[in-house]
């Protein structure tokens, strides 16, 4: 294990565990050189699993972060939402307000992990915990996603490997852009017609959605964030996208896409402090049926800043790799660069 991998790993630990790097480190080298060695006949992925893997609670009851969130509160808070001069919800920041939307709940981001795959290396909430947790999203079950055959085993492939285009700033749409590291904002210019959503972390993209009543175009050119048109159901933004490329993951899991791929997505700032998203799944390419899940988010106040992908990444070797071949290269870590 190379010093790249060390200290990934360890910067790993100070994410999850919420320590300093002096904390993160009690044992002797000794110690740790022998635990090395012990699992010196696994593949490097399988052993990095095995030490990162959120086991389920820390010391206070809480689970383990991933990189750029934020806890939730300590109590669900019901602060009435700010809102427009037309009585409607406001999504975003209002004028002396500043903040973002971060989080997405349990492990993984759309699903329960009651069924794993053979050797998978997601980080996941253990199913019993997930479901019991009064502050998660009913999230859809692994064992009931209707995966076509081909799609199951991509699904069972990607778990194991963890080769997210996101990790190599590429863009990301639906669920994985709104659920991005370090918080997302919503901005509504209603002089256009139109609502941004810009994710603070990866490669600086953004996604517009159209408001004014348009159709989808035809003969669409995929792309990474499709064709997004949206309405207002009272408070609930209803977004309908499609358009989508092969290039990207809708979902930081790993779910299989085709071009077929049909998002519908509903944001609803329930409270001041949180926001609910749904997103229903329809590809008749990959999935027999459309199937749907969701997370909730919290309101982080304060200002953001500027991230630049393939500076501030923190797995560049998910990104780059290092040139020693695929065994020295952690993809393994549970965080979100």
């Amino acid at each position: 294990m190379n010093i790249r991998v060390l200290t990934l790993a360890c910067t790993s630990f100070v994410l999850l565990q919420g320590c300093t790097p002096d904390a993160a480190a009690p044992e002797s080298t000794t110690s740790a050189a022998a635990a090395t060695t012990q699992r010196t006949d696994q593949p490097l992925a399988q052993q990095t699993a095995q030490v990162l893997q959120p086991a389920g609670t820390d010391a206070n009851g809480l689970q383990p972060l991933s990189a750029g969130s934020s806890r939730p509160p300590e109590r669900t808070l019901d602060t009435p939402p700010p809102r427009d001069a037309n009585g409607r919800a406001v999504l975003g920041s209002v004028p002396g307000q500043v903040g973002s939307w971060e989080g997405f709940g349990s492990r993984p981001m759309l699903r329960i992990l009651d069924v794993i795959p053979a050797d998978s290396i997601i980080a996941y909430t253990p199913a019993e915990e997930a479901l019991k947790d009064p502050n998660n999203f009913p999230k859809i079950r692994e064992s009931e996603i209707p995966y076509q055959p081909w799609a199951k085993e991509l699904f069972a492939a990607r778990s194991r490997t963890r080769f997210e285009p996101y990790v190599r700033c590429k863009p990301s749409p639906g669920p994985r852009e709104v659920a991005t590291a370090y918080g997302t904002q919503f901005v509504e210019f209603t002089d256009m017609n139109k609502m941004y959503v810009f994710p603070t972390g990866g490669p600086r993209h953004f996604r517009e959605i159209w408001l004014d009543g348009r159709s989808h175009p035809e003969n669409l050119k995929p792309t990474y964030h499709g064709h997004s048109i949206g309405h207002w159901e009272g408070d609930t933004l209803v977004v309908d996208t499609v358009g989508f490329n092969e290039k990207m993951w809708f979902d930081s899991d790993g779910s299989p896409h085709t071009d077929q791929l049909h998002l519908i997505e509903k944001f609803t700032r329930v409270s001041l402090e949180r926001l609910k998203y749904e997103v229903t799944i329809d590809d008749p390419g990959a999935y027999t049926r459309t199937w749907s899940s969701g997370f909730y988010m919290f309101w982080t106040p304060g200002e953001t800043f500027q991230f630049v992908c393939q500076d501030d990444n923190l797995a560049s070797d998910l990104m780059l790799g290092n040139g020693d071949g695929y065994q020295s290269m952690d993809r393994s870590q549970p965080i979100f660069p």
